[in-house]
């Protein structure tokens, strides 16, 4: 698996997780605990997305020039794991 592949699961599974936790406070909005956790991985995956597009090449046309971020792989051109 390649730096970018490694990489872009783990922004997946970070987003996966934000998505969680943020339907959870939706109904638990008094756990300031897992509030806490949510903010420090929103600020995780802050990072490592910021740290994939300096290196790698930009997610959303906000960060890319002109149409640069539709030259790379789209999630389903990438091939799957054989986990």
């Amino acid at each position: 698996m390649t730096r970018n592949e490694t990489m872009l699961r783990k922004l997946s599974a970070l987003q996966f997780a934000l998505w969680e936790m943020h339907l959870y406070l939706d109904t638990h909005p008094w756990d300031l605990s897992m509030l806490e956790s949510h903010n420090r991985t929103a600020a995780r995956y802050k990072q490592v997305r910021n740290e994939f597009e300096d290196v790698c090449y930009p997610l959303t046309a906000e960060k890319g020039h002109g149409v640069e971020w539709l030259k790379n792989p789209w999630p389903w051109e990438i091939e799957e794991c054989d986990c």
